[in-house]
């Protein structure tokens, strides 16, 4: 699967792309910050396009990549990106199991979030 980044991309489309596909995961979008400023999110409004990304292209969300590869891709937009995925009603960081694919990030969040 692939989702293809250009200036009129807007950050819901992004979020809704990859929810569809990935149902326990969630993405959130953040800009690069400047070398000058102080390292912090900056959260992009769901309504904004991507304008003035350092390129346009596809960005590869297959199954079998993990979240720090992910976060790579999209780094090469001028993008920082986190996955969340859910436990039960709560949605937790991936930070610490990055190394995981989105696959096994996706059946971990379901397993966990789906009542036996």
């Amino acid at each position: 699967m692939e989702l293809y980044i250009s200036e009129n991309t807007r950050p819901e489309d992004v979020k809704r792309y990859f929810s569809s596909c990935y149902p326990f995961l969630k993405i959130e979008l953040y800009r690069m910050w400047d070398k000058n400023e102080m390292p912090q999110k900056k959260h992009i409004p769901v309504t904004y396009k991507f304008a003035g990304l350092l390129r346009e292209g596809p960005v590869d969300i297959n199954s079998d990549i993990t979240v720090a590869e992910l976060g790579n891709s999209f780094a090469g937009f001028g993008l920082r990106i986190e996955v969340f995925r859910k436990s039960g009603n709560v949605w937790v960081e991936t930070f610490l199991t990055e190394s995981w694919t989105l696959q096994q990030q996706n059946k971990a969040g379901e397993e966990i979030s789906t009542p036996a």
